[in-house]
């Protein structure tokens, strides 16, 4: 018999990766290298991320053995994501390599803290952090930074 139970690493982790990763708008059939975060962030940050459904980024990419059918993205938005502005018709709705500064900013502003030694220690050993998921439509993503929600 087998007993589904919550992991202890589920709970209470403040900790989240920001990467920077291509995705392919759709409405404006363009590519775009927009940030993503790894899962739902803690505190206000959270109200600038929605989870999306990305489609392939080319008729010949292939499902990994992992790919679960779901591959939903959490994309950091440019605007509050109840906001008008926060429609895919809105060309600047995803943050991007060029906002990196003012994510950065934000995050502490709102009590959210880098972890640069963490990040570091991760850049270095190449444990997955960066590159191409099996799990989900995304290319090669690259890590931006780890972040921890200290409020």
């Amino acid at each position: 018999m087998y007993i589904m139970m919550e992991s202890p690493f589920a709970r209470a982790n403040t900790t989240f990766v920001l990467y920077l990763e291509p995705f392919r708008n759709n409405y404006h059939k363009t590519y775009q290298n927009i940030i993503t975060v790894d899962k739902m962030p803690p505190g206000p940050l959270s109200g600038m991320v929605k989870a999306i459904s990305p489609v392939k980024l080319s008729p010949f990419q292939q499902y990994g053995e992992f790919y679960d059918g779901m591959g939903c993205m959490n994309v950091l938005l440019r605007f509050p994501k109840e906001s008008v502005n926060a429609s895919v018709k809105n060309g600047e709705m995803y943050m991007t390599a060029e906002d990196i500064p003012s994510v950065l900013s934000y995050l502490q502003k709102e009590g959210y803290e880098v972890d640069s030694g963490m990040t570091k220690l991760m850049l270095k050993t190449k444990v997955g952090m960066c590159g191409v998921s099996d799990k989900r439509l995304s290319g090669d993503r690259r890590m931006i930074c780890m972040v921890n929600y200290v409020k």
